[in-house]
């Protein structure tokens, strides 16, 4: 993320925005799901990061099943198959782990993972790639959540988009990440 773009987003510029712009600006942390920035929109104004975070994990985990369901299946799936088609955030977590070109061994591997986990959950796999250094450590957390249960699976899974909105949010406003929290793992 180029400096500009910190630069764009501040809570300041969220609590004065118009609603479009709100919407607009929240987007940049809701992966395709202008609906949820509309619900944190209505909550201005937010006296920080910390407390727009708080706010974030609030409504993603008190989600009903069906707009979890709404809000897991709009990201992307790991090493997707157009890969330019992922929102620029996305692209960015994926490419610092080298999944918009993964080597062909890796991009079978995730394609087998991410089709069975699709089959047996009904959404894509969702991990805070921030989280991780390097891509054993993924699949190894991407193979044993596949053996959860679907309710305990769908939890983890929105718990992994608190923190990757989290993330992206404290990226934009420059704030620490510890500041800006992080969901239960």
């Amino acid at each position: 993320m180029s400096d500009s773009d910190q630069d764009a987003f501040s809570i300041a510029a969220l609590n004065w925005a118009n609603p479009e712009a709100a919407v607009d600006m929240l987007a940049r942390v809701t992966e395709r799901s202008d609906w949820l920035a509309v619900r944190l929109a209505a909550h201005r104004p937010y006296a920080d990061a910390q407390e727009l975070g708080d706010r974030l994990q609030a409504e993603i985990l008190s989600l009903t099943p069906q707009d979890s369901l709404r809000l897991l299946a709009a990201h992307p799936e790991l090493a997707p198959p157009r890969p330019t088609a992922m929102t620029q955030a996305s692209q960015a977590e994926q490419g610092r782990l080298a999944l918009t070109d993964p080597a062909p061994a890796l991009a079978a591997r995730l394609n087998a993972l991410n089709t069975a986990y699709q089959q047996r959950f009904g959404f894509p796999f969702v991990i805070a790639l921030h989280a991780f250094e390097d891509m054993e450590r993924v699949i190894a957390r991407f193979e044993s959540r596949l053996r959860n249960a679907p309710e305990v699976e769908r939890r983890q899974a929105l718990s992994e988009v608190v923190s990757v909105a989290r993330a992206r949010l404290a990226r934009l406003t420059g704030a620490d990440e510890r500041v800006v929290g992080e969901a239960t793992r």
